[in-house]
């Protein structure tokens, strides 16, 4: 009975972070607030899906928008990182779905650490436009680390080349209690 309990209690306390809740931004993009969701969220940006569509619509930024979903997209660059403030305090990482939104088969390193320490690792080939439900279940961490590199420019892309990753969302689990709305 007890492993039924645990199941279910992970299950009841998961938060499934779309974006929805956003500051809506059609002309540019915007860094993610600070402790947006209970998280602090470094060198991570979002974009209105109608300035993805009007700025790049031949990106992998478009097709990772879900038809009746959220209105924005997460996205990086560079090494960015979802980390949780207070001291002491841990989350997990149940999963997040993950696109190229330039590039043929992007190298994604993933690394999940708890007091500096890192405890995971994972190494993911993203497709251009193709949102990947990428799975990991990684609990007790404080900080997870992209770090975005490698691919082919994909064809037909005038110019833009960038190793920039789109977001639709992530899954966490036992995050603290949350102050605010955001």
């Amino acid at each position: 009975m007890k492993e039924i309990t645990i199941i279910l209690d992970s299950f009841l306390t998961r938060e499934i972070i779309t974006f929805e809740d956003l500051f809506r931004s059609v002309n540019g993009t915007l860094p993610m607030p600070d402790n947006y969701r209970g998280l602090q969220w470094a060198k991570i940006y979002y974009m209105n899906e109608f300035f993805a569509m009007d700025r790049h619509p031949n990106s992998g930024y478009v097709t990772s928008f879900i038809p009746c979903g959220s209105l924005h997209i997460g996205f990086f660059s560079e090494e960015a990182s979802i980390s949780i403030e207070p001291p002491n305090e841990t989350f997990t990482l149940v999963c997040f779905t993950a696109s190229a939104a330039w590039r043929d088969n992007l190298l994604l390193t993933v690394r999940a650490f708890r007091n500096s320490i890192q405890v995971n690792y994972c190494d993911i080939i993203l497709v251009f436009g193709r949102p990947q439900l990428i799975s990991l279940q990684w609990t007790n961490i404080d900080k997870v680390t992209f770090k975005p590199s490698g691919g082919i420019p994909h064809p037909g892309q005038c110019g833009c080349t960038g190793i920039h990753v789109a977001l639709t969302q992530l899954v966490v689990n036992n995050l603290p209690e949350r102050k605010n709305n955001l």
